[in-house]
């Protein structure tokens, strides 16, 4: 599949212009990674914009190699990532590894978000999905962080 239509097909470029969509797909490429590798690490600069096309991938917290890292989200296709650059960080916040084999589209970050600024409308709808897509994260890693306090014993 190409880098454009999967650009199209994706929801978070459907309400793009036809022009815009085609800029996008001139910076973009498809990467594969095996089960294992590691896509980024956080502190790392920030310099793409992910779209998981197959696959799962972890973002997780890193850790020194003696203590566990933390899974703070499970991606599948068709999810984002690396979205830290769009909010105007220069590095990555956590870390992302490939759970199994998986190909990604892979957006350079620094154009993107130059496109973005060049057209309110767009940019205004892709940093709505973006703010969805973090609010999502951070519920859920709410609700799971719930689930581990619910389960400490408590001492009358």
């Amino acid at each position: 599949m190409s880098v454009e239509s999967i650009l199209k097909g994706h929801e978070l470029f459907r309400n793009l212009r036809l022009e815009d969509v085609n800029r996008i797909s001139g910076f973009s490429e498809l990467r594969a990674y095996d089960k294992g590798d590691t896509i980024f690490l956080k502190g790392q600069q920030g310099d793409k914009v992910y779209i998981l096309q197959e696959g799962v991938v972890y973002l997780r917290l890193p850790a020194s190699p003696e203590e566990f890292r933390i899974v703070v989200a499970k991606l599948e296709k068709d999810d984002l990532f690396g979205l830290s650059p769009l909010l105007g960080s220069e590095i990555y916040t956590v870390e992302a590894q490939s759970a199994e084999d998986c190909e990604v589209l892979a957006i350079d970050a620094r154009k993107f978000r130059g496109l973005l600024e060049d057209s309110a409308v767009s940019g205004f709808y892709i940093m709505s999905e973006v703010a969805r897509v973090y609010f999502e994260r951070y519920v859920e890693l709410l609700k799971r962080l719930q689930n581990i306090v619910l389960q400490i014993p408590v001492l009358p």
